[in-house]
């Protein structure tokens, strides 16, 4: 749509921004005078060009400046390779599109301290391995390590890190080592420098457990650190130990940042050796929640561009049915998995939330999404005849699951 946008803008309006403009002032200017015309004509006035005034009123040309005046909520895009191949290039380009839509968020007083941005990639395991080599461990294969991009309390580094491997080997894993993620803080704005956490990666593997097996007991383990950060007694830990994602297949990097900087803060995703076959880019407008670090996205699973207006009922539904999901796969483990939503996080955030666990309890991803942010079925002819079936599985769900809207 956007490209048709910028073709008709293209064919309709004189070359160049001053153009565009122009053409766009001579369309009002041609509105208002055949509105005057009008109104001159059911005063029984004669009108200066009755030829013209006969004819009707072209319709008014777009504007870029209008299209790039708009500032509303959150940007969010992503790159992918249709033949799945790892290359720089999806990593670069996709900061270069983050890096576009600065437009799409906002900033501290300061100017600089952004609400958020972020980028979500394919595990760099070919930079990874570099690393790995340098320190004497031994390669890393690709769905057999788990990788955890983690913000740690730069007051309590030493007692996050103790928590997380406590809570890992709890599980069964073994804690292959810390990578301390190369950052330049000069890049930070004022404000967000003062909360600027102290950022690791942890790697963990569980003999034998590999792939989709392996997602769900990282996930486990994660909710494991986060129940024992707030149970620490310590308010720094409990309100600053965050763990952006722990996968064996995705990875995030994020921050209190302006889109334009991400890649100038995090050295890796200029590295050559980051390679990835897609990103998944976000620039957030901070709306109804203060900006946080934990709180730019991607989230763990999704990059969400909007504002949750149903969000007291979504989070109090969720909490009034949380304590009879059950799934087999879980072993009897789901209350362990429990709060799923928190009033502390964001509407992304919640909606993330809950999005994981239903993808983790083996749902597909495109139920979920269709379960969780329902299309506007009703009253919509090419749904209910070409699409029956969806129509039937939206009016099954809305009795049993309140849609997040807005």
């Amino acid at each position: 749509q956007l490209c048709s946008i910028f073709m008709a803008l293209s064919q309709q309006a004189p070359t160049g921004a001053r153009g565009a403009r122009g053409a766009h002032r001579a369309s009002r200017s041609y509105l208002r005078g055949s509105h005057r015309a009008q109104a001159s004509r059911q005063n029984g006035q004669a009108t200066p060009n009755a030829a013209a005034a006969a004819n009707p009123a072209p319709v008014e040309v777009g504007c870029m400046d209008t299209i790039l005046s708009e500032r509303d909520a959150c940007g969010v895009g992503f790159i992918a390779s249709l033949e799945g191949k790892r290359t720089h290039k999806t990593v670069s380009d996709a900061l270069r599109a983050c890096g576009c839509m600065e437009h799409r968020g906002a900033c501290s007083a300061d100017n600089d301290s952004g609400d958020g941005a972020g980028i979500m990639t394919q595990i760099p395991w070919k930079l990874l391995n570099v690393w790995a080599a340098e320190n004497g461990l031994a390669e890393m294969a690709e769905g057999e390590v788990g990788v955890g991009m983690i913000f740690l309390p730069k007051d309590h580094v030493d007692k996050c890190k103790a928590l997380a491997e406590e809570k890992a080997i709890a599980e069964g894993f073994e804690v292959v080592g810390w990578r301390a993620v190369p950052v330049d803080e000069n890049i930070v704005g004022q404000y967000a420098k003062v909360t600027l956490p102290h950022i690791e990666q942890m790697f963990v593997k569980k003999a034998g457990v590999t792939g989709a097996d392996l997602e769900r007991e990282l996930f486990v383990v994660r909710k494991s650190m986060e129940q024992a950060a707030l149970a620490s007694g310590n308010d720094s830990i409990a309100e600053n130990f965050y763990v952006c994602n722990i996968s064996c297949k995705t990875i995030v990097y994020k921050g209190m940042l302006r889109s334009a900087v991400v890649g100038e803060f995090y050295l890796d995703l200029k590295n050559e050796d980051y390679e990835s076959a897609f990103s998944i880019y976000h620039r957030r407008f901070s709306t109804n929640t203060n900006p946080k670090w934990p709180l730019a996205q991607p989230m763990r699973m999704l990059g969400h561009n909007g504002e949750i207006n149903t969000l007291l009922g979504n989070l109090n539904w969720t909490a009034s049915k949380q304590a009879t999901f059950s799934d087999e796969v879980w072993e009897g483990r789901e209350s362990e998995m429990m709060p799923l939503c928190t009033s502390s996080a964001s509407d992304s955030a919640n909606l993330d939330r809950l999005a994981e666990f239903l993808i983790k309890s083996g749902r597909p991803i495109e139920e979920v999404i269709m379960l969780l942010v329902p299309e506007a079925y009703r009253n919509h002819p090419e749904m209910t005849e070409e699409y029956p079936e969806a129509a039937d599985f939206y009016e099954y769900w809305e009795g049993l699951q309140e849609g997040w809207d807005g």
